[in-house]
């Protein structure tokens, strides 16, 4: 499969000029984690970046991950990607479908003792840029997330779908302090339901603009604040991905680190 002959490839840095854009991207275990179930992808030829995250324990994160990403961009790929917005949704609802059906059907057994079936077991975020004429268009599940640097702000583009992030519905109290332990809970996940709902934001590009896609693993151990301090500064995109990166292990890496950077010429 398309994503089998370049897993490798894109699971190291990873830094690309094409003709009107450059990016690079990095993914890193992390200091706690046996295994890397996050994914990446980028292609400057498409305009087209993706961080996934994935669910479920032993290697079937990284299953949902590869699967989702290996999907979203095959499909792209092989489109003529005149309407990018919804060839993107309908890209990440194939993936879903995907995902969904093989948490369902396919039985995994490790060890002779433990087995995978039913569904809702595997799934993953995932967070996409699709960069098409002077518009980015962004989309997400889940809480890996999408910024923009512009003209030294940074602004965050997506919104997480976790129990934390949950808002009341208007003139309502706000809900209880949930404890640390449930606050990163997913309340939308793709591959976990046989549908799955997805954010789509398009906006204008503007000279400069710095486009972050980047798991939790990154934002739950670097501070926006220190995010927009290291991608203000004047290195190259590939040394912003190596010290966002070192920064989250040196603060204690808990999780999978993937980050992407992209910078419209």
């Amino acid at each position: 499969m398309l994503w089998n002959s370049l897993k490798n490839h894109f699971k190291r840095n990873e830094e690309k000029t094409g003709g009107k854009t450059e990016s690079a991207g990095l993914t890193d275990i992390g200091s706690k984690r046996a295994h890397n179930e996050d994914a990446l992808f980028l292609s400057d030829e498409a305009g087209l970046y993706l961080v996934a995250d994935g669910m479920g324990g032993h290697s079937f994160g990284e299953v949902a991950s590869t699967m989702a990403v290996e999907t979203v961009s095959k499909k792209f790929l092989s489109s003529g990607r005149e309407k990018p917005a919804p060839l993107l949704t309908e890209a990440i609802q194939e993936a879903n479908s995907r995902i969904y059906q093989f948490s369902q059907e396919k039985v995994k057994v490790f060890d002779g003792t433990e087995t995978l079936t039913g569904p809702g077991t595997v799934g993953t975020t995932i967070v996409a840029l699709a960069l098409s004429g002077e518009t980015a268009i962004v989309s997400n599940v889940g809480d890996s997330r999408a910024y923009r640097l512009r003209n030294g702000r940074l602004a965050l583009l997506t919104q997480d779908h976790t129990l934390a992030a949950m808002q009341p519905p208007s003139g309502k109290a706000a809900p209880a302090t949930l404890p640390s332990k449930l606050k990163h809970i997913l309340t939308r996940a793709v591959g976990v339901e046989t549908k799955v709902k997805i954010d789509l934001l398009e906006e204008p590009l503007q000279p400069g603009d710095l486009f972050l896609l980047c798991s939790d693993g990154l934002t739950n151990m670097v501070s926006d604040a220190r995010i927009e301090e290291v991608l203000s500064s004047p290195s190259s995109i590939q040394s912003a991905c190596d010290i966002l990166i070192k920064e989250a292990n040196r603060n204690g890496g808990k999780d999978n680190i993937t980050c992407v950077l992209v910078r419209p010429l």
